[in-house]
């Protein structure tokens, strides 16, 4: 059983990392801790494994603590290449536009991680994209879909043991 507790690590608004109301900045250790970005029914953590110990230290989240940082386009497939270490294949990861008109990302497997696509990123993804009236709509390899309105919530609180 991994030992869980408030890391008191906090993904602001606009996606900086914040430990104890001290910027995070080194690029090794957020590497590390997006490649080790868990979701659960009880909220998003960072697991920790020391030989047969680990632990969860939940973090509390109001922006993207991912982002997708290349999306490649092979014969087959739209790769979404990743911060967190991971190059997702369509269908596996989801694109959605959020009410401002923006771009994130999920992985079907961890929704309540949220990807922020950067620049570069959302320009290589616009050659596939088309607005008409109020949708936007992938074109790619054939097929047209309407990329759907994410109506979640971007904010992930800590679990309400922590609170």
């Amino acid at each position: 059983m991994p030992r869980i507790f408030d890391s008191e690590i906090y993904v602001s608004s606009n996606d900086e990392w914040i430990f104890r109301e001290n910027k995070i900045d080194k690029e090794e250790i957020l590497q590390y801790f997006r490649n080790n970005l868990h979701g659960n029914g009880k909220g998003v953590y960072i697991e920790n494994k020391f030989g047969e110990l680990s632990e969860h230290g939940y973090i509390r989240i109001d922006g993207c603590p991912c982002h997708v940082l290349h999306v490649e386009q092979t014969d087959t497939e739209l790769v979404f290449h990743t911060d967190d270490g991971r190059s997702y294949p369509f269908g596996e990861f989801e694109i959605y536009e959020t009410i401002d008109g923006g771009l994130i990302g999920l992985r079907s497997a961890e929704e309540k991680i949220k990807y922020r696509f950067t620049w570069n990123a959302a320009k290589e993804l616009s050659d596939h994209l088309e607005e008409e009236g109020e949708s936007t709509y992938l074109e790619w390899n054939g097929v047209k879909m309407e990329v759907p309105k994410y109506l979640g919530e971007i904010v992930v609180p800590l679990p309400t043991d922590f609170s």
